[in-house]
Order: structure tokens, then sequence, then C-alpha cells
């Protein structure tokens, strides 16, 4: 089965990042930078900047995908991706707290929905838009 982009996002947007075994994180990788890395993904996927976008999505997103692949999948997936990078931004902008765990990073979006964020390589990496 083809796993689309237009999946992808709706994994993001509707999906969860799961637990994982991560290392504690890294000096420098607070929660001011895991809000910073959301705010440049959700930024960069309004401006139709997908090879940006795709450089901060985690590494099992980037190893399947490209970035016309994520242009043509998020311009598939409808008002719900755009929809999900809106309530990335609208959080952010209003000092919504960032939740640090081992490895990961959380973003509550409302009820049921949080942006997820894990630790790869020394940054923050867009995991899911739950």
């Amino acid at each position: 089965m083809r796993l689309s982009v237009a999946t992808a996002v709706l994994a993001l947007v509707l999906g969860c990042a799961g637990a994982r075994g991560y290392p504690p994180l890294p000096e420098g990788l607070d929660d001011r930078a895991a809000r910073a890395s959301l705010v440049r993904f959700a930024r960069a996927l309004e401006a139709a900047r997908h090879d940006e976008a795709l450089a901060l999505l985690s590494a099992r997103w980037r190893a399947a995908y490209t970035p016309s692949r994520l242009a043509l999948d998020f311009g598939g997936a409808g008002p719900a991706a755009r929809e999900a990078a809106g309530r990335v931004l609208a959080a952010a902008a209003a000092g919504a707290p960032i939740e640090l765990g081992p490895g990961r990073a959380r973003l509550p979006l409302g009820p049921g929905r949080a942006a997820v964020l894990v630790a790869e390589g020394g940054a923050w990496r867009v995991d899911a838009l739950e």
C-alpha cells in the first residue's frame, strides 16, 4: 500500500507519535527551541516552502517523502492540513505551555490534539500533529 504525503499529513493531523525509548534531552533542546521548530514548520507549510518543512520532520517522515510529494499531499489534504498548521501557530502565539519529556515535546492544540516533536540529531523534529 502506497503511503502518500496526504496520508502522512493526515497521520500528522490525526496520528500519535507513540511512546519510544528516547534518551534524555540534550542541552539546548528546551521548550523555546521546540516552539521555534513548530512555528518554522507551520509557516513553511503555509508558505509552500515544502523543502524547509520536510527538513523539520522526524527521520521516519523524511525517509518516506520528498518536498514535491509533501507539496502534492499537503495540497490534497484540503482544509484539515491548513487548519492543523493554523492551530500550531495560534497555540504558539498564545504561549501555550510545551510539555517536555524524555526525547520528546508536546504542544497541546485543543481537546485531544497536540503537536509532538522528537529530539533527533540535536534538534527538535516534528513527528505528529494529533
